[in-house]
């Protein structure tokens, strides 16, 4: 089975600058830009539709590497050309990583994120389970013991390192990570998502979508 699987599904834009590496799935509609770095390294990661990942963005499967071993990789991988020759990610296994590092574990526990988030510039992401409709604020960290429901914000710079769980339109923000909920549903981002699929295309190299979306069940 191919440790080094990148499914995008039609209608979504990939730039060819983004940096995809494992068992990465993108749904449909999706906007990835350049620099963006997701790395399945210790499990899959599927990404639903209509999520907008802007530039410097990291979201990782760490699975089971130590705060240490992670420095090290995104360190290794930061530094390694996103593709090999042909076009094709350079896959995981095949970087000079310390022989503990079993990347691409396909046994590994998948992280999944819904529909409709927006990942801000630079923000760091881990978490394994990030429901819908979420926006990440520029250079925010959201660690793997964290759990996101649906239509929250974490704010510019907050990190969250420690376990814990954000209800559904909850709201981190401050130096102190304050918390409040916000009444209203936030709406996703369909404008700069149409925009952007429009714009993207005509300045950059694209990864070709290889999957049909899914048919939506029969009522």
């Amino acid at each position: 089975m191919n440790h080094d699987s990148l499914k995008i599904e039609k209608g979504s834009v990939v730039c060819g600058e983004a940096d995809l590496r494992g068992d990465v799935t993108i749904g449909g509609n999706a906007i990835i830009h350049p620099k963006v770095r997701i790395l399945a390294y210790g499990g899959p990661i599927v990404i639903g539709e209509g999520c907008l990942i802007e530039e410097q963005t990291v979201i990782i499967n760490r699975g089971d590497l130590s705060d240490e071993d992670l420095a090290k990789f995104l360190k290794e991988t930061e530094n390694r050309p996103p593709q090999s020759r042909g076009g094709r990610n350079a896959p995981l296994r095949s970087l000079q990583v310390q022989s503990n590092f079993v990347c691409g574990k396909l046994e590994g526990e998948t992280m999944r994120i819904g529909d409709y988030n927006v990942f801000e510039v630079g923000c760091h992401i881990e978490s394994l389970s990030i429901g819908n409709n979420n926006l990440f604020e520029s250079k925010c960290k959201v660690g793997n013991r964290v759990t996101v429901a649906n239509g929250c914000v974490v704010s510019v710079y907050c990190v969250l390192e420690q376990e814990d769980s954000l209800t559904n339109r909850m709201i981190v923000y401050g130096p102190g990570n304050q918390r409040r909920q916000q009444q209203d549903k936030p709406m996703p981002q369909t404008q700069q998502l149409e925009f952007l699929t429009k714009v993207l295309p005509n300045f950059h190299n694209l990864k070709k979508s290889n999957v049909s979306p899914s048919p939506e069940p029969k009522k």
